[in-house]
């Protein structure tokens, strides 16, 4: 299940709403609105609220995708020292055992 990558930010002068990558707002980071075309700066020490939450949010959503990836690293490696210690026959796949077996008859008589 993944994490949805992109937050919500509220532009400054027409107050309307888009989405930006969590991974781009940042501190120092600017971004035109596609509504109204002003520019927005995500700046940290920034009196806006809206500025505010966008890059407190963003910050969030970065820790939480860092957490999933660190999670599928470990999983597999976990999985992976589990099946070391227990002795699995090797699966076959399906054309392997269709070319093992003759097509048709299964025996052929002779006259």
């Amino acid at each position: 299940m993944g994490i949805d990558d992109t937050v919500l930010v509220r532009c400054t002068r027409c107050k309307s709403k888009f989405r930006d990558k969590a991974s781009r707002l940042r501190d120092g980071y600017t971004r035109q609105c596609p509504t109204c075309e002003c520019m927005v700066f995500f700046l940290d020490g920034s009196p806006n609220k809206d500025i505010h939450d966008a890059l407190r949010e963003a910050e969030r959503v970065r820790k939480a995708i860092r957490e999933e990836e660190a999670d599928r690293i470990v999983r597999p490696a976990a999985s992976a020292a589990d099946t070391d210690d227990a002795e699995v026959a090797p699966a076959l796949s399906r054309r392997v055992d269709r070319r093992a077996r003759p097509a048709g008859r299964a025996t052929i008589r002779s006259r």
